[in-house]
């Protein structure tokens, strides 16, 4: 019997068994969408944390003092005298809080010189205005998420070349209104490590200084001159600093997140698996039901001329059909699926409120400041207050879920129909066999 006559026959005993075949497809159709959701998640995150660090450069070094310990331009000077050092750009970088209607949620602000900015951040990238001058007093620019706090607002919560006034603690615990100018807003950077420009707002040097009155550094950035340096000068700082600083390189994090990732993926990939060996037992029952119930078709099938092979491919023809189509409706589903899930996880918290700082940490453009006390002339701006540890957060985003698109690979998508194809036609084998081994005689005299 040729192939096409054995998959007409395939199709003509599942369509008599619709049930039955649907809820075969359907457990088949689950473990294939579990496969694809998963890889396609994890390799998606793993893209976008790949080409942020690829945005901070691969030379970068990251150097956080511990706690009790601070930087200051002695530590600068020096680290620039070392061998292999292109550059050591100082950060003052401090959690602050905005309070509006009795809440309070965190936002980074980030005193940085304006020549360092774009090498910091990969690229400095405008929505609108123009970049601060360290010279031209207390400006600012403002990051994405800050600036459009609500999902789908098209018009900035902040004014360019208006007041923005933020309320911190200085050094000595007194508190000092300050007011600074947004003269830009950053274009959206997704998925950031170390420094967020999303939810940062990014100030002066100097004026960061100024505002907590302390004239050192919590941040060092240390340039390598080139990637073959980048251990060597890791080595050393750690050597000089010890246990007083933390020193983190990009090169060691790349290749740390890879290794988790793709650790965290063949976890993962093994535990959709098992759904597709469940789905396997299910098929394994269902055909063994499904050959007890045929026994007289088949003595019918073998009277006419079918042999024991012809008899075999006919169940495996079934079972090639239930996993060409449980995987390809799986794919679909599954590809569906990995755009929903984040987006599911992520608005777990719900929509922020108007004047309320959003999921990720950022501040919103308020009416009053700081205490409830509202500012002269009814000004608007951003009230912020507080200081983190000087060994602050060596990884920073925008809260939540990172940011990053799925990606559906087709290699991922033909590995896991290939999959289910595997899985059903071995679950069928046996039952296959079995029908093949009917006596004819015998099965005609059943009922």
């Amino acid at each position: 019997m040729n192939p096409r006559d054995t998959l007409w026959l395939g199709l003509k005993g599942m369509s008599a068994r619709r049930l039955r075949t649907a809820l075969t497809v359907l457990s088949v159709m689950i473990g294939v969408a579990a496969i694809v959701a998963l890889l396609s998640i994890t390799t998606g995150v793993s893209n976008s944390i790949s080409q942020s660090l690829s945005r901070i450069g691969p030379t970068t070094l990251f150097v956080t003092p511990a706690q009790g310990t601070i930087f200051t331009d002695a530590d600068v000077a020096e680290i620039e005298s070392f061998p292999n050092v292109s550059s050591v750009v100082p950060i003052l970088r401090f959690s602050a809080t905005g309070s509006i209607s009795g809440t309070s949620e965190s936002v980074s602000v980030i005193g940085i010189d304006n020549s360092s900015l774009n090498g910091t951040i990969g690229g400095i990238n405008l929505y609108s205005g123009s970049m601060f001058n360290d010279s031209s007093g207390p400006t600012a620019l403002v990051g994405y998420d800050a600036a459009f706090p609500n999902t789908g607002q098209t018009v900035p919560s902040v004014t360019l070349n208006e007041p923005m006034y933020l309320s911190t603690t200085r050094s000595g615990g007194s508190p000092q209104e300050i007011t600074v100018l947004p003269v830009g807003i950053l274009n959206s950077y997704g998925t950031a490590l170390f420094i967020s420009p999303d939810s940062s707002i990014f100030v002066p040097l100097k004026e960061a200084e100024s505002m907590l009155n302390k004239y050192s550094y919590n941040v060092l950035i240390v340039k390598a001159t080139n990637t073959s340096t980048v251990a060597a000068l890791d080595t050393l700082l750690t050597n000089v600093y010890g246990s007083r600083a933390s020193v983190l390189s990009v090169q060691q994090l790349t290749s740390t997140v890879s290794s988790i990732i793709g650790s965290i993926s063949l976890l993962l990939a093994g535990i959709a698996s098992i759904s597709l060996i469940v789905a396997g037992i299910s098929i394994l029952s269902i055909m063994m039901v499904s050959v007890s119930e045929r026994v007289h078709e088949i003595g019918i099938l073998k009277s006419i001329g079918f042999r024991q092979r012809d008899v075999m491919l006919l169940f495996l023809s079934e079972a090639l059909i239930i996993g060409i189509i449980g995987g390809a409706l799986g794919s679909v589903v599954g590809a569906s699926a990995s755009y929903v899930i984040p987006s599911v996880f992520s608005g777990a918290g719900g929509s922020p409120p108007t004047g309320s700082a959003g999921p990720s940490g950022q501040v919103q453009t308020v009416s009053a400041p700081v205490g409830g006390v509202p500012p002269s002339g009814g000004r608007q701006g951003f009230f912020v207050s507080g200081e983190s540890s000087p060994a602050a957060r060596s990884f920073s985003g925008s809260g939540g879920l990172p940011s990053y698109t799925p990606e559906i690979s087709p290699a991922v998508i033909g590995l896991a129909i290939l999959l289910a194809v595997i899985v059903s036609i071995i679950a069928s084998l046996y039952p296959a066999w079995k029908a093949s081994r009917i006596d004819p005689i015998k099965a005609l005299r059943a009922e």
